[in-house]
């Protein structure tokens, strides 16, 4: 049996900044002098912002504020589009400080009574806001900015393990992207529930995989006795 839960947060527990993700794409897309479409745009977006959460760890560390907004420049000024950077930027944190929770979150946090970790790669202060706004409440949430490291590497999860005291044979992380949550995880031994809303395919080529596919957080709950 599982002792205690790691859990992703945006995606996991609330919805993802996909949406408005697109619409700032395409707004960039509409004043690109180069004729790129929002898919170009957001291709780009995410190709630098991996990148540059990738090389940011240890004394290297940067936040998801400063990475969002180099990545989106980066993005503008690779399709010519003179568009306030920076006003675009500010949408994406008012959603991480305020985000949508997906259904069947807060049943799941009402009926879970059993040690939660929290282990998220947004900054520290907006995930706080989002947690306060909604009204939830984890004894333990682990951030990227405490760490100085993003999932998937090693840190945030041994920091997650620490907190709770737990071996990882002894937790269960639940989340939804199999770079940061499924790949992070498994390569330290902890089983991992993977949130799969989408229904998508695992690709074949995929070395670490998931103990358990669910399809909403709620999902977590019969297989709490399976660990």
């Amino acid at each position: 049996m599982y002792r205690a839960l790691l859990l992703d947060f945006y995606g996991t527990l609330v919805a993802e900044d996909d949406a408005l993700v697109t619409r700032i794409s395409e707004r960039v897309a509409g004043v690109s002098g180069r004729g790129a479409s929002a898919s170009d745009v957001g291709r780009r977006w995410h190709q630098r912002f991996a990148e540059l959460c990738g090389a940011a760890h240890g004394a290297s560390f940067r936040t998801q504020r400063e990475i969002e907004v180099e990545s989106l420049a980066d993005a503008a000024r690779h399709f010519d589009a003179a568009i306030d950077v920076a006003e675009l930027a500010g949408e994406m944190f008012a959603y991480w400080a305020a985000p949508t929770p997906l259904e069947g979150a807060a049943a799941f946090l009402s009926e879970y009574a059993g040690p939660i970790c929290v282990v998220s790669n947004i900054d520290a202060a907006e995930l706080h806001a989002a947690i306060r706004g909604l009204g939830w409440d984890f004894e333990h949430v682990i951030t990227s900015e405490g760490c100085r490291a993003y999932k998937p590497r090693p840190e945030m999860f041994r920091a997650a393990l620490a907190a709770l005291g737990c071996d990882p044979s002894d937790v269960l992380h639940v989340g939804d992207s199999l770079g940061s949550d499924v790949s992070g995880a498994a390569r330290l031994g902890i089983d991992v529930a993977w949130v799969n809303a989408k229904n998508r395919a695992l690709p074949d080529a995929l070395e670490l995989r998931p103990r358990h596919t669910i399809r909403n957080v709620v999902d977590v709950l019969p297989l709490l006795s399976a660990g």
